[in-house]
């Protein structure tokens, strides 16, 4: 089943997996507010680029090496599976691969995701095995089984440097879905009005703005508030300052936290520290993605 061309109107217009991380503020590319023009047509979303041409090149291997560590599951599945849901009409979520169970083996068969990823860097993938891997990508996973109500996991599988190989898995968290369709679907709603999400400091929403002001209209003077002029130089100012108290406050939390892996806050895993970096990097999780910014 095949659903609209990315980049189309009717495909701009749904809520996808690849936007909901955008849209709860979790994506590396993406803002709450870059997702919202470009899902209202305002500007133009791009859908390809290297990255997304070298992910569409390496798909169909990564998938073969993934059903090479699973025989259980067969030969192969519906790839490019299109899935939507009757009582979610404004979403959907495109599969690189579903896959049931289609072996003589004892016990009910078994519907699954595989997601097949690419990367040069893993600073922010865990352990295999395990759900630690980058929250955009989670938050994807966790899209793709509120899609898919029969799915029971995504497995990820990654093909990493040095042409490595590894997979994850993302078991279904009904809270965490069901949090996801009732967020996406207040910004879904919010596409139809006037309001759009609040400014924040992200490059993306930065560069959503620039391509809106279009032209300099040469000559032309904006007046704004003083209070608010003065705001905008102290920030300016501060910039300079910003890149050597982040680079403080990663060197006060490797003193405190000695050679550990991991870091929790009040049980809460909140950073990992890993040994070929010299700073400790966030952690995927699930509360990271229930904490995060509406």
């Amino acid at each position: 089943m095949s659903g609209p061309t990315p980049g189309s109107a009717e495909w701009s217009k749904l809520v996808t997996a690849s936007k909901v991380a955008a849209i709860i503020g979790v994506s590396p590319w993406d803002s709450p507010r870059s997702m919202w023009h470009k899902m209202r047509g305002e500007v133009p979303s791009q859908v390809d680029t290297d990255a997304t041409r070298r992910g569409t090149y390496l798909e169909a291997g990564i998938l073969d090496w993934w059903h090479g560590q699973h025989p259980e599951f067969g030969p192969g599945g519906q790839r490019q599976f299109y899935a939507t849901r009757p009582d979610l009409p404004w979403a959907a979520a495109t599969l690189d691969e579903y896959v049931i169970t289609n072996s003589p083996c004892e016990g009910p068969t078994e519907a699954v995701i595989v997601e097949a990823k690419s990367s040069s860097e893993v600073d922010e993938w865990g352990e295999p095995g395990t759900d630690e891997i980058p929250t955009h990508i989670l938050t994807q996973a966790y899209w793709q089984l509120t899609m898919s109500p029969e799915a029971e996991r995504v497995y990820v599988a990654l093909l990493g440097p040095y042409l490595r190989f590894a997979e994850y898995v993302v078991e279904r968290n009904e809270a965490i879905q069901a949090d996801l369709i009732a967020r996406c679907h207040r910004f879904y709603l919010s596409l139809s009005g006037d309001v759009p999400p609040p400014l924040d400091d992200s490059v993306a929403t930065f560069e959503v703005l620039r391509v809106q002001r279009g032209d300099i209209a040469k000559g032309v003077a904006a007046d704004v508030d003083p209070d608010f002029a003065a705001e905008w130089w102290t920030a300016r100012v501060a910039e300079g300052t910003a890149v050597d108290a982040a680079r403080l406050a990663d060197s006060r939390l490797m003193e405190a936290v000695g050679n550990a892996q991991y870091v929790t806050a009040g049980g809460v895993r909140v950073a990992r520290q890993q040994s070929n970096r010299k700073r400790p990097i966030p952690v995927a999780t699930p509360a990271a993605i229930e904490g995060a910014a509406a």
